[in-house]
């Protein structure tokens, strides 16, 4: 990140969105909306000096509600740039960080800019979002304060997290002596996403190590459907962590409630190995919640007008072939943008992102296939049908109701062609007229050759020519 931030051909946009973009493959012309700050970027220095003085305290996003900060802040300790931004919403403007600045960097007048720029290729990677656990409370998550999720216990165990370092229970900041941790929430089920996110055993495993390496005598148990530790050495992984005491359940578990007397949560599952119902008192339940598309990932979707699937996850051109490809040539995909993956998963499909890019860029013209579709204008009726069928969004339909083909985007697949009803569009090379042609070219070399031969022929193009309007 530091890297990037210094790097002489880099230029870094935060606190920046896309509100617009169009253009063609090399050509693409974005918008970018870059949002006040209120901070001079040039100026600040990082010190922090000024979200100490700060009289305002709301929930730190980043420690996910556990930790506070100031109206103004820096949004997490590895920030780049390090720089400070100041929380309008919550901003009583008292001035303070104003005053306390040695490097007078505040700038509350500071307004929102507009970016046009110009650019060849396009890499997305927005990442994911956490399993939204709130909307059903499921496991009484945001019921019962000692019920939390992967996430937060990574801030827990953070040294630079909201308890430095230390685990806790949120209701009284007791040492759990028993945690429970529950695989699979939100993953793998009809009520939730039906994907498996594929990082979520590793994840449990480590902090499941990371507790035991702090507190000995804690005891973890790990409830879990399949433990899919496929990648490289995690096997090895999941063996060192039963060999350090943590036990491992195969079953779901079905209820969670908390005793007020005791002060625990009891935890009911069933054991799918010993066909038993198990019941144990917890202190702490962290929750294994799954991965799911960003926000922004879905806002670049109608920005770009590419493609998702039925998670919401961005579409590649071909899983297998063409992996980081989309349907548009030189906007390429990365990263949890196309579906859950671990980092060194993410960093594979990042060099590839870029390889492809760089492949496309390092070239003065672009190789087209000149088989693409071709309009008739006298015939074409503005109905829009191949508009809407089209996967390339390779063609519009304009003002006078005639439809244009952009001859970058068509990939010459030929769905506008069988929907078209008035038979308006062709595929360059392969067009109705040349297919007959062919066919009475070949009926005219027989050795005996007759009349009749070609009107059955004209007979049977006929035929095949009224039923086209039908054609699904």
């Amino acid at each position: 990140m530091v890297s990037t931030s210094k790097h002489p051909n880099i230029t870094l946009f935060t606190c920046s969105e896309i509100i617009k973009f169009s253009g063609n493959t090399g050509n693409y012309n974005v918008i970018i909306h870059k949002k006040a700050r209120y901070v001079n970027e040039s100026k600040c220095t990082g010190c922090g000096l000024c979200t100490t003085k700060c009289p305002i305290k709301v929930p730190n996003e980043f420690d996910r509600g556990m930790g506070e900060r100031s109206a103004i802040y820096i949004p997490f300790p590895q920030a780049v740039p390090k720089v400070a931004l100041i929380d309008k919403s919550v901003c009583i403007d008292c001035k303070s960080c104003e005053k306390i600045c040695p490097a007078e960097a505040i700038d509350l007048d500071q307004t929102s800019e507009y970016i046009d720029l110009k650019v060849g290729a396009v890499i997305i990677a927005t990442g994911w979002d956490e399993y939204p656990i709130m909307k059903n409370n499921e496991y009484k998550y945001g019921i019962y304060l000692d019920v939390i999720t992967q996430i937060e216990l990574e801030r827990m165990l953070s040294p630079v997290g909201p308890t430095g370092g230390h685990v806790c229970r949120i209701s009284d900041g007791k040492i759990p002596k028993t945690v429970a941790m529950i695989q699979c929430v939100g993953s793998r089920s009809l009520n939730g996403n039906p994907y498996c996110s594929g990082v979520c055993c590793n994840v449990a495993l480590k902090n499941a190590q990371l507790l035991k390496h702090e507190y000995p005598d804690m005891e973890i148990v790990i409830f879990y459907i399949d433990m899919r530790t496929w990648d490289k050495g995690n096997e090895e992984y999941y063996r060192k962590a039963r060999e350090a005491g943590i036990m491992m359940i195969r079953g779901k578990v079905g209820d969670v409630r908390q005793d007020p007397n005791l002060k625990k949560i009891k935890v009911t599952a069933s054991s799918t190995l010993t066909n038993d119902f198990i019941t144990m008192d917890t202190d702490l339940v962290v929750l294994s919640t799954g991965m799911v598309p960003s926000k922004k990932t879905t806002q670049i979707v109608e920005t770009l007008g590419i493609a998702k699937d039925i998670n919401g996850f961005l579409t590649e051109v071909h899983g297998c072939l063409k992996p980081q490809e989309t349907n548009n040539l030189g906007i390429y995909i990365c990263g949890c943008a196309a579906g859950p993956k671990n980092i060194p998963y993410s960093v594979s499909t990042a060099l590839a992102a870029a390889s492809k890019a760089s492949t496309l860029l390092c070239k003065d013209t672009i190789t087209q296939e000149l088989i693409i579709a071709e309009v008739n204008e006298n015939l074409c009726m503005g109905c829009h049908r191949c508009e809407k069928l089209c996967n390339y969004n390779a063609i519009k339909v304009n003002r006078e109701n005639i439809a244009i083909v952009d001859d970058l985007k068509c990939k010459g697949c030929g769905v506008c062609v069988s929907s078209c009803p008035a038979r308006a569009i062709d595929l360059k090379y392969y067009r109705d007229k040349q297919i007959s042609e062919e066919i009475r070219g070949i009926c005219s070399t027989e050795l005996e050759y007759k009349e009749e031969y070609i009107e059955s022929i004209d007979l049977i193009w006929k035929k095949i020519e009224a039923l086209a309007p039908y054609q699904t």
